[in-house]
């Protein structure tokens, strides 16, 4: 039987190094004061990495068998001065872990290099304190020529045989995990804390790239579940910690056990030279116990991306994932990601900022992920995503195709996302987004992010009893999404559920959430209740941010409208799109006035609804205002240029649910009423399906039921009053769907008109003065309001 080797005088962790023989520790090549029980304490734990070294151990081996009644305050006086030598700290080690009532853990990685010297005895152990960890039978194949020769070789070529003893101490260390987990598995549903890596290297590039990076390889798994990272930055604050502060070590462990998860993902990498060294450990969220550790190397630093993927397939094994499902569900993290650290890096800083503090913040952070690497895929989709959020079209199509013509190689999940936000913002094909979506959904059931953009998708087609049911899942799963809560009470006002909706927003003001989406919504909630005060309040809180304010000076043009006072709507229009224009957002600043443009149609006057299109149409040709200017100019009765523009539309796209389904049906439609073919205008809407009609295209601020509004006037043209009364009243009925939006307060007129054709004139005088009661205020030369007080007074 071959004679064991004696260990390594010299023991590396991080910047670190222990030379046992000496007795002395450096740091990058200076020597750090640390003697006596310290040190001897320091050795322990390094003598057993990964292992919970117990205090009764530390006491039969460092002090006296006489000593008890000092002996808690003298170690914790030990470890205290070991921490302070090694910059480490209790409450987020890096090093030296507490592991309560019980002892310490050293949890950094360790490297012994070959032993090149005739080594030191070993440090005297107390027989039965320590368990005997299996050595792998690589560590006996190295021969000792080998060994010598390389002494007399120059420093540089040691690394190469240090490799090897890394290799070896991997194998060591991995028997010892993999005996130690037995047992334990986690299962669908079960929640997992990535922890911030411990970086040790000094290359501040890995800070932040290799988590994101992590992330992304496990979040490739349907079985394995990640706690979003705003949610565990919550939990941090509530425990008292700063923005800055890293999650790792034993800070990660209790953020885990105050979100009830399972285990905790804990990562790290160290630097030998030229060579990295990677690792990953599963620890147990209940008692820290380890699960399983994962480790492996990199030669360069441009390899280590691909390693870290090898061993987060391995972790997600060791976890109890099948093999099957890792074969369909691993593409290379360095193909699925980007080889640009730095890019890496700063998309992982884009994704953080995004969360904490929406699109804008995000939008320079992404694009600097980009100049690092052009052809980052999941870089192009988030910058689709925020430019659609936005309401800025062409970046967002421009970067939506570039994600789909580079998603080959990203992960499953991710290139399903890439090909949805295709079909949604390029094609505009809503049913194949729908498709994908839900295909996301069922293969990720526990994914609060799969569930949420299937809401966004069955509200887009108008299912909002659908929609409902994904979001309050997705609340279930992840109760801090601040974009959930808004979209959630939307959709719930669709369906006339105003506590409801009312008890979300609620919950999300509780949580601290604050989006545009969540002030947009509160006001409307605000608006329903006739609340002013609350109205003016939220106008208040955004008056410190332009592109925030300009939205709800948006939505406030609406209400003066609703109530007929179009000269101080105009105002507000006008207003806000400066305000857009001067923050460089000029496709909002036309949607604004493009929008202003339909009220003024909508109330006879053409000549400020063309004004408004013509300045709309300097800022901006995208589509949302192609499609404005299209519905303004065939209300107002300018077909060559309805005629021109819908043309124009139906070329650019001619799959997008909403141009082809929805707008171009509508606009045609008011194109032959205006030819006074009435029961053709009627026919152009037949074909639109009635749950696409309560949708809500992005081209208005709200769902507004405009198609049957255009029924409803098409009815009355053909003198046919009770069916254009009862497209009028589908719009009175849903009048949380539309909030603030005008067309609900006209559609009290076209009610009363249509009483009045059916020859029910108390109804028709009713409506007639439900309309008057709310355009009390209104300014006196709107051409319609003088239209309907004629017909009103011919009915006494």
């Amino acid at each position: 039987m071959q004679a064991q080797e004696p260990p390594s005088r010299i023991i590396r962790f991080g910047t670190f190094e222990l030379d046992l023989l000496e007795g002395r520790l450096t740091k990058s090549g200076l020597r750090i004061r640390l003697q006596g029980q310290p040190l001897q304490i320091l050795t322990l734990l390094l003598e057993r990495p990964g292992e919970v070294v117990t205090r009764e151990e530390i006491r039969r081996k460092l002090w006296s068998s006489q000593t008890f009644v000092e002996f808690d305050d003298a170690l914790n006086t030990a470890v205290g001065k070991l921490r302070a030598a090694i910059g480490d700290t209790a409450d987020n080690p890096r090093f030296v872990e507490t592991v309560p009532r019980r002892g310490y853990r050293f949890i950094a990685p360790v490297i012994n290099p070959p032993r090149l010297e005739t080594p030191l005895d070993p440090v005297r152990e107390v027989p039965g304190e320590t368990q005997t960890v299996p050595t792998s039978n690589a560590a006996a194949s190295v021969p000792r020529s080998l060994l010598l020769a390389e002494r007399k070789r120059n420093l540089g070529s040691w690394y190469g045989v240090a490799l090897a003893a890394l290799v070896m101490l991997a194998a060591t260390i991995g028997v010892y995990w993999r005996w130690h987990s037995r047992g334990f598995q986690t299962s669908t549903g079960d929640t997992v804390i990535i922890a911030d890596f411990v970086n040790t290297t000094g290359e501040s590039v890995f800070d932040d790239a290799l988590r994101q990076a992590l992330e992304i390889g496990l979040r490739q798994s349907p079985f394995i579940q990640i706690m979003p990272e705003h949610k565990a930055f919550v939990i941090l604050s509530q425990m008292g910690h700063a923005a800055e502060d890293r999650m790792t070590g034993k800070t990660a462990i209790e953020v885990c056990q105050r979100a009830g998860g399972k285990a905790t993902i804990q990562g790290s990498i160290a630097s030998l030279g030229t060579v990295y060294l990677i690792e990953l450990a599963a620890i147990r969220c209940d008692n820290s116990e380890p699960i399983a550790k994962e480790q492996a190397e990199a030669r360069r630093k441009e390899d280590v991306v691909d390693a870290l993927g090898r061993v987060t397939a391995q972790l997600r094994s060791r976890l109890g994932e099948s093999l099957p499902s890792i074969q369909k569900y691993n593409a290379p993290l360095e193909q699925a990601t980007t080889a640009s650290l730095d890019a890496l890096n700063a998309y992982s800083q884009a994704l953080s900022t995004w969360d904490k503090k929406g699109d804008r913040a995000s939008l320079p952070i992404f694009k600097k992920s980009l100049e690092l690497d052009p052809n980052f895929a999941q870089a192009h989709g988030a910058l689709a995503t925020i430019y659609y959020n936005l309401g800025q079209e062409d970046p967002a199509r421009e970067h939506a195709s570039r994600a789909y013509e580079l998603r080959a190689h990203v992960t499953q999940a991710e290139k399903s996302s890439i090909e949805a936000r295709y079909y949604e913002y390029v094609t505009g094909e809503l049913d194949k987004d729908a498709e994908v979506r839900a295909l996301v959904a069922q293969n990720y059931p526990e994914s609060a992010g799969a569930l949420n953009h299937l809401g966004d998708s069955d509200q887009a087609l108008g299912h909002y009893d659908q929609a409902v049911q994904d979001y309050r899942r997705a609340l279930f799963l992840d109760p801090t999404r601040g974009g959930t809560h808004s979209e959630l009470a939307t959709a719930l006002l669709a369906l006339n559920r105003l506590e409801e909706a009312s008890a979300v927003l609620s919950d999300a003001s509780k949580r601290s959430l604050e989006t545009e989406a969540l002030l947009l919504v509160n006001y409307r909630v605000a608006f329903l209740r006739g609340d002013d005060r609350a109205m003016a309040q939220l106008l208040q809180q955004s008056s410190n941010r332009p592109e925030t304010q300009a939205l709800l000076l948006s939505e406030q043009s609406n209400t003066e409208a609703f109530y007929g006072r179009f000269h101080k709507a105009d105002e507000l229009s006008r207003k806000a799109s400066s305000m857009m224009e001067q923050q460089g957002d000029t496709d909002s600043a036309a949607r604004f006035l493009a929008q202003a443009a339909i009220r003024e149609a909508e109330v006879g006057d053409s000549d400020s609804a063309q004004d408004f299109i013509s300045k709309a149409q300097k800022l901006s040709h995208n589509q949302d205002v192609v499609t404005l200017a299209a519905l303004a100019a065939a209300r107002s009765g300018k077909l060559t240029q309805a005629e021109i523009l819908s043309t124009q539309l139906n070329d650019k796209s001619p799959a997008d649910t909403y141009v082809q389904k929805y707008w171009l049906p509508t606009i045609r439609s008011e194109m032959d009423l205006k030819k006074g073919r009435s029961s053709k205008a009627v026919d152009d809407l037949s074909l639109l399906n009635f749950p696409l009609e309560l949708a809500g295209p992005p081209v208005l601020p709200v769902a507004t039921l405009y198609p049957a509004y255009a029924r409803g006037e098409a009815y009355l043209a053909a003198r046919d009053g009770p069916r254009a009364a009862t497209e009028f009243r589908k719009i009175i009925d849903h009048r949380t769907l539309l909030a603030n939006y005008p067309l609900e307060s006209m559609a009290f007129a076209g009610l009363a008109r249509a009483y009045a054709l059916a020859g029910d004139s108390e109804k028709a005088r009713q409506n007639y003065h439900e309309f008057f009661e709310l355009w009390k205020d209104a300014d006196p030369t709107i051409p319609c309001l003088k239209e309907l007080k004629a017909e009103y007074s011919e009915l006494h």
